[in-house]
């Protein structure tokens, strides 16, 4: 009856403590560092400042919505999309095959997970060549279509 009482009570110790451990919140799974004000966004204004400062400015790549949140929750200034998204999402061999609906998905998924970074959009090799008009229209484009872009890459 002894050994019986212990083991009960060892089983009954080890699923409190896995209990326990199971229930952490996910916040603290993540570490790293963490922005100081979460809800501004990062402007042009506060970036100068922290170049005035000395700071570092950050800038990191996201093609899609995981990667922007992990990008977002450690206080990166900078998120980038770009077409290299071809070879590392999509598995090419090089970033010409991409088109630019292809890059408004990724741009769109990182635009609902990153609320704090600048984001700066990518068009594709290929899309801008011919004539000055069209490269107005395609920013437009694509200003319009990623409501949260600040910039267009060339």
């Amino acid at each position: 009856m002894s050994l019986f009482r212990t083991l009960a009570k060892r089983c009954t110790s080890l699923a409190r403590s896995s209990r326990y451990m199971s229930n952490i919140p996910e916040d603290s799974v993540y570490g790293g560092p963490k922005p100081q004000n979460h809800n501004q966004r990062v402007t042009l204004t506060h970036l100068r400042q922290k170049h005035r400062k000395g700071e570092p400015i950050t800038m990191v790549t996201a093609y899609d919505y995981p990667s922007a949140i992990h990008l977002d929750s450690a206080g990166i200034d900078i998120c980038l999309v770009e077409d290299s998204a071809s070879m590392v999402v999509h598995g090419h061999d090089t970033t010409l095959p991409i088109t630019l609906d292809e890059m408004l998905v990724h741009c769109r998924a990182v635009a609902r997970s990153a609320k704090r970074p600048l984001l700066v959009g990518d068009l594709p090799f290929g899309t801008y060549e011919s004539s000055s008009h069209q490269v107005e229209f395609l920013c437009v484009t694509v200003l319009n279509s990623w409501k949260k872009a600040e910039f267009i890459r060339l």
